[in-house]
């Protein structure tokens, strides 16, 4: 009977830590390097409010490590750029899913990031050190 209790309990307490660890939030995620903000803008303004929306929009969620651009979130296949002061100095296309990107290792400084994924432009600026 005891053996009967003590596999109950731990039965329990091996679902509670289940359940907790899967209801783990944007919040706890364990980002590399420093987390970036990004804004995000809707390409086609004018389809706003055709389509019944399912869900909210999930925030795409990226931080960067030196030159690795590391992304946390699920998404489409989309372009990137970046630009200074004198234009465009990096272009690239990021496959759907894909976890992590690396810019090239001359770039330093300060730069504003563009993604686009068809449906959403996301932006923030970039410090690469």
């Amino acid at each position: 009977m005891k053996v009967i209790k003590a596999c109950l309990v731990f039965s329990i307490l091996f679902l509670l830590f289940t359940v907790k660890a899967s209801a783990a939030g944007l919040d706890e995620i364990h980002y590399i390097g420093n987390q970036l903000h990004l804004t995000s803008t809707k390409v086609d303004e004018s389809s706003v409010g055709n389509q019944v929306p399912r869900a909210p929009m999930a925030p795409l969620t990226i931080s960067i490590d030196g030159n690795t651009l590391y992304l946390y979130e699920q998404f489409t296949e989309m372009s990137l750029e970046l630009s200074d002061e004198s234009g465009v100095v990096f272009t690239d296309y990021i496959a759907g899913g894909a976890y992590n990107t690396s810019l090239p290792s001359d770039l330093k400084g300060s730069y504003e990031l563009l993604m686009n994924d068809g449906e959403y432009i996301y932006t923030c600026t970039l410090v690469i050190e």
